[in-house]
């Protein structure tokens, strides 16, 4: 026997349905005209659904380097050019390239291509990020009904 999440009644039948993105395991009533994703069978079993829902996603983004301004500073001396040059040269404010040398503004994916391209450094790095999807122990189910405060 499962619970359904929304009305928290007790059924043999188990559809997992789409509410604007999320997935609940409701009884055959509470899926009626709903988006239903999976239909539980004697051979899926409510667990293995769940694991399945919890698994790790892993996600592959991009961030900016922790000593930007740092590594922005030394580039441009490097090739010898004051700040005032390397805003025209990438045709941004002086006062903006100041300001994220000093780490005190984070550069825009637009200025950041500039100035790498101009500089030739490379300002972003790769991270993967590991997420849970629902964190929340897959035993432990709160239904709809539970939150707003209905008696079963």
């Amino acid at each position: 026997m499962y619970d359904c999440e929304i009305c928290g009644k007790k059924t043999e039948s188990l559809y997992i349905i789409d509410v604007e993105g999320a997935e609940l395991t409701t009884c055959k009533i509470c899926a009626e005209g709903k988006n239903v994703i999976e239909v539980m069978d004697e051979h899926t079993t409510h667990k293995e659904h769940q694991k399945k829902k919890h698994e790790e996603v892993k996600a592959e983004t991009t961030e900016v380097i922790d000593n930007y301004g740092e590594v922005i500073r030394t580039a441009r001396e490097k090739i010898g050019v004051p700040v005032k040059v390397l805003a025209e040269m990438i045709n941004e404010k002086e006062s903006m390239l100041n300001r994220i040398e000093h780490q005190k503004l984070l550069p825009s994916d637009k200025v950041i291509e500039k100035l790498e391209k101009n500089l030739g450094i490379k300002l972003k790095t790769s991270v993967v990020e590991k997420s849970n999807k629902g964190s929340k122990d897959p035993d432990s189910t709160i239904t709809l009904g539970d939150a707003a405060g209905f008696k079963k």
